[in-house]
Parts: C-alpha cells; sequence; structure tokens
C-alpha cells in the first residue's frame, strides 16, 4: 500500500509540476495582455482579450490549487501509514 501511494503522489507531482507550468504561462499572457490595453486603452478586442486571459487565468489557478490538495491528502495519508508500519514493527 506504501509503495502505491508513493507512485500516486510522484504522479501528483508530476502534474503540479505541469499545472505550474501553465499558471506561469498564462501570468506572461496576462502581463502581455495588461501592456497591451494600457498601451492602447482605445481598443475593446484588447480588452475583451485581457478579460479571457484572466478567465484562463483563474481556471488555471484552480486546477493547480486542487491538485496541491489532492497531494497534501496523499502525504497525510503516507505519514498515517508510515505510523503504521512503525507501530506494527515495534510489535
Amino acid at each position: 500500500m506504501r509503495v502505491a501511494m508513493i507512485m500516486m503522489l510522484s504522479q501528483e507531482n508530476s502534474k503540479l509540476l505541469s499545472r505550474r507550468q501553465k499558471v506561469s504561462g498564462k501570468e506572461i499572457e496576462v502581463m502581455t495582455a495588461e501592456r497591451d490595453v494600457a498601451a492602447d486603452t482605445e481598443s475593446d478586442e484588447r480588452a475583451e482579450i485581457l478579460e479571457r486571459l484572466y478567465a484562463e487565468d483563474r481556471i488555471a489557478r484552480a486546477a493547480m490549487a486542487e491538485t496541491e490538495d489532492e497531494i497534501r491528502k496523499m502525504e497525510r495519508m503516507l505519514a498515517k501509514i508510515d505510523a503504521d508500519i512503525a507501530a506494527l514493527c515495534q510489535a
């Protein structure tokens, strides 16, 4: 059970790294769009693009937070498994 948990935790960590990269990319896109909007305040199209990017950024951050929560749960479960193994070894 411990080995399976470690493998699943490794997969979640890999997913988290991928999602962090996606969030970083969105941050760059948002900053670029904000700069473009500031340079051309008359453009409704640029403002619409910025709003779409804000929405995409929120979605990416929510997915990243969900993965972080899953990792925390798995780490707590792994700690419990380790404690159970240690207790069995002492018995």
